[in-house]
């Protein structure tokens, strides 16, 4: 007799619910995509003990006919598809028809659903995925869906459940998030009899600062995102963003605030988080993680949400250029800094903000170079100070710090107006201002003005190498000198001028001005080695910003190096010349604050 046996019924729906339902968030979110479907305007749901004991979804959808209200718990069917050419162009949440019957073999489930021209309801019982009473009954137009005890046929599975704190927040989470991609739809949420989100519908087309649509992001995204939350929407040949962006001065540990859908699908993609966070790289501090919430309109035919069990990622037919495409528009907007301009929130339209193009020009104007030691020497004196390379800022450069990092350095309006101190450990300038001790690490300071200068010299294609009296022999691996030669003339944008001289060696024969030269072959190498890592063009903006901090790394005044009155002077007001003075390019903090109060405290003043 063979060993293979079909499984019964009962134990295959079990299994098959394994990869549908794996907790009662999965519940949650398979019930309101099947009330979206619906057409519901309002849903509610509630839930018990972390949806285990009791979770119910209530919606006011065109509900179903008698028939369908109990072939919905068949396995496969459904009514959003009729033949495997619809799964190329799928617009409806559910398809696969397997989302009731997977929770109904696990729970105990009541369902009650009447369509408009019906007098009376259908009611449904199941138990384990056995149908055990099918009538009439009294109950609104739509659907309700009530699912008692899940997990109760295979305690095995109710044994991996979180706490329940812990499913309760999971289930938050996916209504949340449902509510930030449907704007037009209202929810509401009541866990152990308490109110936790009740957000309106806002009117169909309504503007993304419509105030029902700006309360809804902050209830969704939290309270602490109040005024630091800017509308965004923008738009390529190959799809649309819409959506709400944080400004960087409020962040999360984890990813979980990057909240995102693709045609109104809320979809868990790793793909378009890490967009996000490419896009937010320069200006987060490192293991900081940024706030948001957009959805990614495109054609339907581009991507395949059919390609996990419970429909949290999808695949697209061209990753690369979606996550480039999104990355650009993201990067476009969030160089504009509002936050730090002290402007409040806005739509993204170009007639209403300052265009970034605009914005880099004006940037290019900056001459960051402070004096830098040559060949390992220190600054002598104020009377070997170049003039040359001192900073005089036009006055309408000079501007005033918006009220996010005006907060950062003690309320004043310019780095350049805390007064100076003094220099502590050769690597922290130690300020004042009306209200606080600011201490700014000079270091990540002037990597920060270094970078943007050459970032913006690279993208207007000023930044020219300046021919080396004697050129530099640098031996160079097998790898780096294949990356050498298929990049040379991107190594020119970045003013590196280097010709391969043999099998493994390199000839440097100019490099940008501000770089030491002791300096230049490890720029080189990072240079290549960023190249290797990244092999493809639409990887060019990230691959900038990341040469840019290697050079800007090399090229800065560094920790334990002692500087000048001038010196200092002349790097706060280069500080006050970009909008990124928070952190380095690499995620380091630039300046802390200690307010005055805070100091009495600590010496019980107060």
């Amino acid at each position: 007799m063979g060993k293979i046996q079909r499984l019964d019924e009962i134990v295959a729906n079990q299994i098959a619910a394994g990869e549908v339902v794996e907790r009662p968030q999965s519940v949650a979110k398979e019930l309101i995509e099947n009330a979206l479907d619906a057409g519901a305007m309002q849903i509610d749901i509630l839930a018990d003990m972390g949806g285990v004991s009791r979770l119910v979804v209530t919606d006011d959808g065109h509900g179903m006919e008698p028939e369908d209200a109990v072939l919905c718990f068949s396995r496969y069917a459904t009514s959003k598809l009729r033949s495997a050419a619809d799964l190329e162009r799928i617009a409806t949440f559910g398809f696969r028809g397997e989302a009731l019957p997977s929770i109904a073999a696990v729970s105990k489930v009541r369902l009650l659903s009447r369509t408009e021209h019906k007098l009376a309801a259908t009611e449904v019982c199941m138990v384990g995925g056995k149908v055990t009473h099918v009538g009439e009954t009294g109950a609104t137009v739509g659907t309700r869906i009530e699912v008692e005890d899940l997990f109760f046929n295979v305690p095995a599975r109710r044994k991996f459940l979180k706490s329940e704190r812990s499913e309760c927040a999971a289930i938050e989470h996916v209504v949340r998030t449902a509510a930030l991609s449907q704007p037009s739809v209202g929810f509401s949420l009541r866990m152990d009899g308490k109110q936790i989100l009740d957000v309106r519908q806002a009117p169909e087309g309504a503007a993304l600062d419509h105030p029902r649509r700006l309360e809804r992001a902050i209830a969704c995204l939290g309270e602490e995102v109040r005024g630091f939350i800017y509308p965004f929407s923008a738009s390529t040949g190959l799809l649309s963003v819409e959506g709400y962006l944080v400004a960087p001065l409020v962040t999360r540990r984890d990813h979980r605030g990057i909240r995102l859908s693709i045609n109104r699908r809320p979809v868990e993609d790793k793909q378009l988080v890490q967009a996000v966070k490419v896009a937010y790289r320069t200006l987060l501090e490192v293991g900081r993680f940024p706030i948001c919430a957009l959805n990614v309109t495109l054609n339907p035919e581009l991507v395949d949400v059919n390609v996990h069990p419970q429909k949290l990622e999808v695949r697209f037919s061209d990753p690369s250029q979606v996550q480039g495409n999104l990355i650009r528009l993201l990067s476009q907007f969030l160089a504009t800094t509002p936050w730090l301009k002290g402007q409040q929130m806005f739509s993204s339209n170009a007639e209403r903000r300052e265009s970034p193009v605009a914005f880099a020009l004006r940037l290019n104007d900056i001459d960051a170079g402070l004096p830098l030691p040559q060949g390992g020497r220190g600054i002598k004196g104020e009377g070997d100070y170049s003039a040359r390379t001192m900073i005089h800022p036009h006055p309408t450069l000079s501007r005033p710090a918006g009220e996010g990092i005006s907060s950062m350095i003690g309320g004043a309006a310019r780095y350049s107006d805390l007064r100076v101190l003094g220099q502590v450990n050769s690597t922290y300038l130690v300020l004042e201002s009306a209200g606080a001790m600011v201490v700014v690490d000079q270091h990540a300071a002037h990597e920060r003005v270094m970078f943007e200068k050459f970032r913006n010299q690279i993208r207007s294609a000023n930044l020219v190498g300046q021919p080396l009296l004697f050129p530099i022999t640098i031996n160079l691996s097998s790898d780096q000198m294949a990356a050498l030669r298929d990049h040379k003339a991107t190594l020119l944008r970045y003013g590196l001028e280097v010709e391969p001289f043999g099998d493994s060696v390199a000839l440097m024969k100019a490099a940008p001005n501000e770089l030491p030269k002791e300096s230049l072959e490890q720029v080189l190498k990072d240079t290549l080695s960023e190249l290797l890592i990244s092999g493809r063009p639409d990887a060019l903006d990230e691959l900038t910003d990341q040469v840019c901090a290697s050079m800007a790394c090399h090229g800065s005044v560094r920790a334990g190096q002692r500087l000048q009155a001038a010196e200092i002077d002349a790097l706060l007001r280069q500080l006050d010349c970009i909008d990124y003075g928070a952190h380095c390019p690499h995620g380091r903090p630039v300046v802390r604050a200690i307010s005055f109060t805070e100091m009495a405290k600590w010496f019980s003043r107060l």
